[in-house]
């Protein structure tokens, strides 16, 4: 049976998502069995290219939420301030933990994915609170603004204030990157993800009725309300849990969703959820491989690739749908 053209991009971009798998994984030079069964690549490689891995296809989903929430192929996380957020609480930490010289101290709790959660849900918990007050979406995108404007000026302050040392460490921290992962954390990440996942299927048709309008969701005996919830719920957990671990990682998030809805030709929930997880995955990961094989003694920033690749491809996307 001759495959669909849709079949025939999905299946390429599984087959380009295992060639890029095994390639960030394939030693540099040596024999590749004795490398595998090192610690450099137990405890470096593996942890990295599965952070990559599930990251893109957790921020993928987020992007692909957050956009269904707004009704808005540009929305993304930063939209409703989670990112904005969790960069606040690492700010914070790092500041507080140098002066009050606890930074040896708090290193050995994880504290940067710490804060960055911490600031996350922070902004989450005002948005769940504010949505039980106002349903309308203007005035939650709003919100969300005014969230992220207020923690980007308190991030300013604190790095104006802070010495040389903190300035750098927040600075490396903001770059992205998957390198800091190790194994043990990618459990709340894989677990954040498939919380996501199962959202986006159980509710998949729900959400499908979403997009035509609130009307047409309480028409088929729905709360548009709760799906709104549903969506700022799942879509905040996976891109806080990124967020905290990875770091910053932007464009995924507004990437992905276009290039499986280009994929599929529709907006179909249960359509995109698997090609917006398999196109998050491939741009993390492609990205992971130009930022550690490009320069032979450092890495380039993670964020830095995924702009270069980004902002092109979502202008070259939106100037062929507006003609």
């Amino acid at each position: 049976m001759q495959m669909s053209r849709q079949q025939g991009f999905s299946f390429w971009v599984c087959l380009g998502l295992i060639g890029l798998i095994l390639l960030d994984l394939w030693p540099s030079q040596g024999n590749a069995i004795a490398f595998w069964q090192s610690e450099i690549f137990l405890e470096l490689r593996l942890p990295r290219v599965l952070s990559a891995l599930i990251g893109g296809i957790a921020l993928g989903w987020s992007g692909l939420m957050m956009q269904t929430l707004f009704r808005n192929p540009l929305a993304g996380p930063f939209l409703i301030g989670i990112t904005p957020g969790a960069t606040f609480g690492v700010a914070l930490t790092t500041y507080l933990g140098s002066s009050l010289g606890l930074n040896e101290t708090l290193s050995h709790i994880a504290i940067q994915p710490l804060a960055a959660l911490g600031g996350a849900f922070l902004v989450l918990s005002i948005q769940l609170a504010i949505h039980k007050k106002l349903s309308q979406m203007h005035s939650l995108l709003l919100v969300g603004l005014v969230l992220g404007y207020f923690f980007g000026a308190a991030v300013d302050i604190i790095t104006q204030t802070a010495q040389a040392q903190q300035v750098k460490q927040f600075v490396m921290w903001g770059m992205g990157s998957f390198d800091r992962v190790l194994l043990k954390e990618l459990i709340p990440l894989l677990g954040a993800t498939i919380m996501g996942g199962l959202i986006l299927t159980y509710h998949r048709h729900a959400f499908n009725t979403y997009l035509l309008g609130d009307i047409h969701v309480e028409s088929a005996g729905k709360s548009a309300k709760s799906l709104r919830n549903w969506l700022i719920v799942g879509s905040a957990t996976m891109a806080a849990i990124v967020t905290a671990f990875c770091g910053p990682i932007s464009f995924v998030g507004l990437i992905a969703p276009h290039i499986s809805r280009k994929i599929q030709g529709t907006e179909a929930h249960q359509k995109n959820i698997f090609t917006t997880a398999m196109a998050g995955g491939l741009l993390t990961l492609a990205a992971d491989i130009i930022a550690n094989n490009t320069l032979e003694n450092s890495t380039l920033p993670v964020n830095a690739i995924l702009s270069i690749i980004g902002a092109p491809l979502v202008i070259w996307m939106l100037a062929r749908k507006s003609g």
